[in-house]
C-alpha cells in the first residue's frame, strides 16, 4: 500500500487564499488545492493519512467526527476523495514525526511506499527524505510541483 502522509493547514490553504477566502465559510480548505490530491491518489493509488492537527475533528466512523471532521470529508468526497486514516496524537510536547513513525510501525508489512505532505519543515530527522515541503506564505501550498514530485516519489 501507498501512502501519502497529508498536512491542511500550508499544505491545503495559504496565505494567498486567507486575502480571498470568505470568512464566513465553515473551512480553512482552498478547494483549489483539492484536484491535486486527486491527481496524486489517482495516479498512484495512495491512500490518505491526515497528520495535521484538523484529524482530532475526523474519525473513520462517520458518526464520530465532528462537524469540522463532516466537511473534511464532505469536501474530499466533492473530489473523489477519501481519508483512510489518521495518525495518532501524542500531544503537543511530541512531534509529527513520532506520531508517523508510530503509525508506520503499527502498518509495516502493509506499507510500500510513503510520502509527507507538510509546510513545516522542521523536526522530521530520519524522515526528511520522504518529506515535501509546501510553503504558504508565499506560494499557494500544494502545487503542481508538489504534486508531481508525490507522484514521482509513490511511483518509485
Amino acid at each position: 500500500m501507498k501512502i501519502l502522509f497529508l498536512d491542511i493547514d500550508g499544505v491545503l490553504n495559504s496565505r494567498a487564499y486567507d486575502c480571498r477566502r470568505n470568512w464566513n465559510e465553515k473551512t480553512n480548505i482552498d478547494e483549489t488545492r483539492l484536484p491535486l490530491v486527486k491527481e496524486i491518489i489517482d495516479k498512484t493509488g495512495a491512500k490518505i493519512v491526515l497528520i495535521s492537527t484538523w484529524r482530532r475533528h475526523w474519525n473513520s466512523n462517520e458518526n464520530l467526527c465532528d462537524e469540522d471532521g463532516k466537511c473534511i470529508n464532505s469536501l474530499f468526497s466533492k473530489y473523489g476523495l477519501a481519508i483512510y486514516d489518521k495518525t495518532p496524537d501524542f500531544g503537543l510536547l511530541c512531534g509529527r514525526k513520532d506520531e508517523v513513525k508510530a503509525w508506520l510501525a503499527g502498518h509495516a508489512d502493509e506499507i510500500e511506499r510513503f510520502v509527507i505532505l507538510d509546510d513545516y519543515r522542521f523536526g522530521w530527522e530520519d524522515l526528511s527524505d520522504f518529506c515535501i515541503f509546501t510553503d504558504p506564505r508565499y506560494g499557494l501550498g500544494l502545487e503542481e510541483e508538489h504534486a508531481a514530485k508525490a507522484i514521482s516519489f509513490l511511483r518509485g
